[in-house]
């Protein structure tokens, strides 16, 4: 197992799941569909519903967290978001909307977008089986 550690901003306990990397920052309030659980990049949609969603970091409006929150509410949020760099707006909708969140993990995570991985909140890690490959990010 590979071994990635961050800081853990909100939530507590593991969850797993299948790893959506994205390599560019994203807009929640210009990019996410709150309804349906999508990002929208390179003019595809990309579901994070259910999935750990990796990112740099979110850019935009104040309004961001009302649409992390708006996922919650539909059921189609991420079990997780893993960011490389912290950013305020994300650590407000990620308490908001109760997503458990990493803040400063490697931007090597970018890499290993559709492994399934295991996100241990009370240690910081992200653990990714040794079978699993790098490849590119989503986007």
């Amino acid at each position: 197992m590979r071994a990635f550690k961050g800081n853990t901003v909100h939530g507590n306990g593991t969850v797993s799941g299948e790893l959506i990397a994205i390599n560019s920052p994203i807009s929640f309030l210009g990019d996410v569909d709150g309804t349906r659980g999508v990002v929208k990049v390179k003019g595809r949609e990309i579901n994070i519903t259910s999935k750990i969603l990796a990112l740099p970091y979110s850019t935009g409006s104040t309004v961001g967290p009302y649409v992390m929150y708006q996922l919650a509410k539909y059921g189609k949020a991420p079990l997780a978001i893993l960011a490389t760099k912290p950013d305020t707006l994300m650590l407000v909708g990620s308490i908001m909307a109760n997503i458990p969140l990493i803040i400063n993990i490697p931007e090597e995570i970018l890499n290993y977008s559709g492994c399934i991985v295991k996100v241990n909140l009370d240690e910081s890690t992200v653990l990714i089986p040794d079978e699993c490959k790098a490849s590119n990010a989503n986007a």
